[in-house]
């Protein structure tokens, strides 16, 4: 299924990217000869580089950046169980000389991965307005040198992690892999890529605005505390084998969220948020522009994807439809309905992310810690989404990946 192996490219659920250049093969065989390590060396050292140079600088700079996340976590053997979160969901193998993990490793990874979001998103906003893109990528070429070994071990493919998390262990078994993953990414991409950053920047921002290091800290001292007064004493059951990981990382998670944020995080997170729309925004009016047909990512109505999917023909405006809500949403405009004050009103996300609240799950549902947020006005409806998901035809949720 061609449309699997784009989205296991692109790094799963709002996590990969590409990567291009002036010689394209050059870069896809550096990439897979050498990783993404060097090839972004090589790009940041060009002299005078071109638009197809920066479009390929940005894009090892965003694998790289995620390439990072799974090398901390394999460090520490950072394994979280249920974890829904982007670089976070992606699997790791196990290391049998894992350094001990430490409180502030979250934090740290996601403030390295912001660090890694401005970088690529810096390489990007190089190329001219008005120059044109046109470069080819094998995604095939595309590994993370997860072990840090500088080999290309199992497993190690963005294809295979990309399959590992958005698929079955049962649908793996049936995916058949495209003998030719090859496509040409072109002006209206550089604007996708630039969304993606824009996404990744955002959900950064808000994992550093409840920054969990003090939780997590709480946890493992009291875990550890627990198991002095266990002992050599055989337990009585074995529901903390079962439930005790889950029950560490629901505290670890509840502990950083039931803490004042940071509002300059927080504000910061909105304003990527917005800008990622902007961006998508900006994508669709540029590839609904273009006339070639040569191996397109994301194609128009007149174009054909190189990956073999097909796009309905009002995909792109039922997508649109979507992002124009989730941006009313963000500037005030639409609230989300409360259960209490619906259908009057309901909550004003934006007055959330500028004035942070502690999140509290019983005073939310009862209302008390909602009440300066909660408003009379427009609420969102489904309508858009469900627009959405009649026109996918059952593939919404890796269309929405795909389209960011």
């Amino acid at each position: 299924m061609r449309l699997f192996q784009a989205l296991s490219a692109i790094g799963l659920l709002f996590t990969a990217g590409l990567a291009s250049a002036q010689q394209p093969e050059s870069v896809s065989e550096l990439i897979a000869s050498q990783g993404l390590a060097a090839a972004q060396e090589q790009l940041a050292a060009l002299p005078d580089p071109g638009p197809d140079d920066l479009f390929a600088l940005g894009g090892v700079r965003f694998l790289r950046g995620i390439e990072k996340t799974l090398q901390l976590r394999w460090q520490h053997n950072m394994v979280l169980k249920g974890v829904d979160m982007p670089v976070l969901r992606l699997p790791v193998p196990p290391n049998p000389s894992a350094k001990p993990f430490e409180p502030q490793l979250i934090t740290g990874l996601f403030s390295r991965l912001l660090e890694d979001m401005k970088s690529s998103r810096a390489a990007l906003a190089a190329i001219p307005p008005d120059a044109a893109i046109a470069t080819r990528i094998d995604l095939a070429s595309l590994w993370f040198d997860v072990n840090m070994n500088g080999k290309r071990d199992a497993g190690e493919d963005v294809i295979d992690l990309g399959a590992r998390t958005l698929m079955s262990r049962a649908a793996i078994g049936t995916t058949a892999v495209a003998d030719d993953l090859t496509v040409q990414f072109d002006t209206a991409d550089r604007y996708w890529l630039m969304a993606y950053t824009d996404l990744l920047s955002g959900i950064s921002e808000i994992v550093l605005a409840y920054d969990p290091t003090k939780a997590i800290t709480q946890v493992l001292e009291s875990d550890t505390a627990m198991k002095d007064f266990l002992g050599d004493t055989p337990p009585a059951n074995a529901m903390d084998m079962q439930f005790g990981g889950w029950v560490d990382q629901f505290a670890m998670a509840y502990g950083a969220l039931n803490s004042p944020p940071d509002a300059g995080h927080t504000r910061a997170a909105h304003a990527y948020l917005l800008r990622m729309i902007k961006e998508n925004k900006s994508f669709w009016q540029v590839v609904a522009t273009e006339t070639d047909n040569t191996d397109e990512w994301i194609p128009n109505r007149d174009q054909t994807a190189a990956l073999g999917y097909e796009l309905p023909a009002n995909a792109g405006k039922a997508w649109q439809a979507v992002l124009q809500d989730a941006e009313d949403i963000l500037n005030g405009k639409l609230l989300i309905s409360y259960w209490r004050i619906s259908p009057a009103g309901g909550v004003n996300v934006k007055k959330l992310f500028m004035d942070p609240p502690v999140v509290d799950i019983v005073t939310w549902v009862q209302g008390a810690g909602l009440l300066p947020y909660l408003e009379r006005g427009p609420t969102a409806t489904p309508d858009s989404l469900n627009g959405f998901a009649r026109i996918m035809s059952g593939d919404t949720a890796l269309f929405a990946i795909l389209f960011n």
